[in-house]
């Protein structure tokens, strides 16, 4: 097996860390605080060469691998001090260009991605309802078909970017009556007559990524507003739960290995009994634990990447993959909280700001649970 960075990846890996310096190095508490969407990095973001390694080279893009994309999110990570948006980023490219890539007409792509590439268009990812969060095939959002296209009625909740997005992309059974397999994907315009979105609502953690809940009430929407065939939501669905579960947590690998690095740099420096922290074996078994999380997250991270790349089926890698980075996420964050003591424990800190933000990643994109129940059952349990 090979485990050197090939050259292009090398050069992802560098040029998604400059990006990630030059514009999200810095996170004051005032904008954590305050909620605030970095909506010029955004657009900066979006606009840089970087995005365009997500993108196909058909349609203008630089067509990176997947592998290549791994490497480069989880250098954007390590930089970026700015875990919400991070994690907004990872979401369009994770669960929005996928599908449409896959699933989209051509007059689809044409119509929206050279406004993703300008910063123009913000996107969200709708799934989760009232009663359908874990058990995502339980929503009873419904497309009714008419002489105009599609009728949606229903609730979407805990949608990142909902507050602040240009373009949903929504799940609903267009056949209520033949479960999951009655299921549709639709690009929907916002604004649009009969969609009611929320303000932000505020949270513990990743508070730089606003959230919020969806209402449709008899939303027109055009029948060319489909994504894919009616009845391929089901497919669409598990294809982008895959990359979801695969890659979205990837930027906090980069994180875990900023952790650590700044634990270690402490752990020296701080003394206590006229020595190093370091030295203390309480505190150095942190520094190994936290070691150890990073390297098994990222053989985790680079082998259902190379996976992907060969075709080979992630349904378990996937799982593992976000099982394995968002509990060690929340482990070594909670570490680094111990070796840092009080002055970690300051609001305003990264280091507080890292404890709360990694409690998320057990509960978005399919919680721990059940992530576990998959692995389980894909092992023949």
């Amino acid at each position: 097996m090979q485990f050197d960075l090939s050259a292009q990846q090398a050069a992802a890996k560098k040029e998604a860390t400059e990006v990630a310096g030059t514009y999200f190095s810095e996170l004051s508490p005032e904008e954590d605080a305050s909620s605030h969407f970095n909506k010029a990095g955004w657009i900066a973001l979006s606009q840089s060469d970087f995005l365009r390694g997500f993108i196909p080279t058909e349609y203008g893009g630089r067509g990176w691998d997947t592998l290549t994309k791994a490497v480069a999110l989880e250098a954007f990570g390590y930089k970026c001090a700015d875990n919400g948006l991070a994690l907004g980023f990872s979401s369009l490219v994770c669960t929005i260009l996928p599908p449409l890539f896959t699933f989209g007409s051509e007059d689809q792509i044409a119509r929206y991605l050279p406004k993703i590439i300008r910063g123009e268009l913000m996107t969200a990812d709708c799934i989760t309802e009232p009663q359908a969060g874990s058990d995502a095939m339980a929503m009873e959002t419904t497309a009714e078909a008419n002489d105009s296209g599609f009728i949606l009625n229903g609730e979407k909740v805990y949608i990142g970017l909902a507050p602040i997005a240009d373009l949903l992309l929504v799940y609903a059974k267009t056949d209520p009556d033949a479960g999951a397999w009655g299921l549709s994907a639709f690009l929907v315009d916002c604004p649009s007559d009969g969609i009611h979105k929320s303000d932000n609502r505020e949270k513990l953690g990743l508070r730089t990524l606003p959230m919020g809940d969806v209402r449709f009430d008899r939303c027109q929407v055009p029948a060319e507003a489909r994504l894919g065939g009616e009845g391929s939501g089901l497919s669409l669905f598990n294809e982008s739960m895959e990359w979801e579960r695969a890659l979205i947590l990837a930027t906090q690998v980069g994180v875990l290995a900023r952790q650590l690095e700044t634990c270690v740099h402490f752990t020296q420096s701080r003394k206590q009994f006229k020595k190093p922290i370091a030295q203390f074996q309480s505190v150095s078994n942190r520094i190994a634990e936290m070691r150890v999380r990073l390297e098994t997250c990222k053989l985790h991270l680079y082998k259902t990447s190379w996976l992907i790349d060969q075709g080979k089926s992630i349904a378990a890698e996937a799982a593992m993959t976000k099982l394995c980075i968002s509990e060690a996420f929340l482990a070594s964050s909670m570490d680094a909280m111990r070796i840092h003591g009080a002055a970690g424990y300051m609001s305003g800190s990264q280091t507080e700001r890292d404890l709360r933000d990694s409690v998320g990643g057990v509960l978005y994109a399919g919680t721990s649970d059940i992530q576990r129940n998959l692995i389980a059952r894909l092992s023949g349990a």
